[in-house]
């Protein structure tokens, strides 16, 4: 089904297809069949009526994802299970990689943006006015991979390494690799930054660098190519703000109700994305311009059992970005982590009972 006034997404949520018919009405004479016509008809043509409305009084907005990775799924999966459409937002998202999509953010070019608590604390860290409001990812998942001549991190000294921008989640996690095993950054290895993660692997693959940090689908095709895993930050655990939305708090005051609303569809984005396996395949595919079967499902099964159910950020994550950057910036020691978030849409979201009606089977 088209809807007026946005574009047919890749696959309409499944509730809007089919077709229903009216009972008939057998024994009844022609003003009670009128009457039975009439109760039926006229409830329904309401419910077209506020839908039609819905469309043409539709919110338009620009929506960010930071990386062409699958971190990023749960706000494809809202825009293309039509979950935006559902609740009156015509969503346009556009990939604008790592910090750039902070800045767009904070420059007003977009809206709200997915990107990673280390760029959006960082922005706050510099005086930016923005808020955390959701989150699909709490923790670092990650791997740096090497060219097979690389057998050791300490191979590395003398070496190249790529991340996507300074101050990126690529960066954040590199700079975790480097100090657990004893390597000075820029003495022992030098950090390029490529722009983005599917660049990070062509550059290996070409010999540009000789290592680089890597998330699902980027790590199965660095293994195809026959790269190294060197390190596999998953197996840390730990609780880092990876993935969430952000948005200005200006905005959020303004338009509380599109940025509630926008929420409850990430919800059911999340929803969609661990409950139906085969939908989420082929939107990956578009997104990730991935055709490979085996790489999406792969990158299916490593993020469908780490994304967030409810998309509650955590201080706790937070706060391991402020304690990591509190070396380059001493501000970071003296500001709480509640300062990072709003929970207010997500606490009211809840008291309603949504996302326990939402999870409810």
């Amino acid at each position: 089904m088209k809807f007026p006034g946005r574009p047919q997404t890749l696959l309409e949520d499944r509730r809007y297809s089919g077709s229903s018919s009216l009972p008939r009405s057998k024994g009844l004479s022609i003003s009670a069949r009128r009457g039975v016509w009439l109760f039926l008809v006229k409830p329904l043509a309401l419910v077209l009526t506020l839908l039609s409305s819905a469309e043409v009084f539709a919110e338009p907005i620009k929506a960010a994802y930071a990386a062409l990775s699958g971190t990023q799924v749960a706000v494809w999966m809202a825009k293309e299970g039509g979950y935006l459409a559902k609740y009156g937002i015509e969503a346009d998202l556009i990939y604008i990689p790592a910090v750039a999509a902070t800045q767009a953010l904070i420059a007003g070019e977009i809206q709200l943006a997915q990107v990673t608590g280390v760029s959006t604390s960082g922005a706050i860290l510099a005086g930016a006015d923005v808020r955390i409001v959701a989150s699909s990812l709490n923790r670092l998942v990650g791997s740096i991979y090497a060219r097979p001549e690389i057998k050791t991190p300490e191979d590395l000294k003398g070496k190249k390494l790529g991340i996507s921008r300074f101050g990126a989640l690529s960066d954040t996690a590199v700079a975790i690799f480097l100090e657990r095993y004893g390597l000075k950054r820029g003495t022992d290895v030098a950090i390029i930054q490529l722009g983005g993660l599917p660049e990070i692997v062509t550059a290996m693959e070409r010999g540009a660098i000789e290592a680089g940090f890597a998330s699902p689908p980027n790590t199965s095709r660095a293994k195809r190519l026959g790269m190294k895993e060197l390190f596999d930050i998953d197996t840390l655990g730990m609780e880092l703000q990876q993935t969430c939305i952000t948005v200005t708090t200006k905005y959020l005051r303004e338009r509380r109700p599109v940025v509630k609303s926008f929420v409850q569809a990430y919800a059911e984005g999340l929803h969609r994305f661990r409950t139906d396996r085969d939908f989420s395949i082929r939107v990956m595919k578009k997104y990730l311009r991935v055709d490979e079967k085996e790489v999406l499902e792969d990158a299916y099964a490593f993020y469908s059992q780490r994304v967030q159910k409810i998309p509650y950020p955590t201080l706790k994550s937070i706060k391991f970005i402020l304690d990591s950057a509190a070396e380059s910036q001493p501000r970071a020691r003296n500001v709480a982590p509640e300062s990072f978030v709003d929970f207010s849409l997500l606490q009211e979201i809840e008291q309603s009972g949504f996302f326990k009606q939402l999870w409810k089977n």
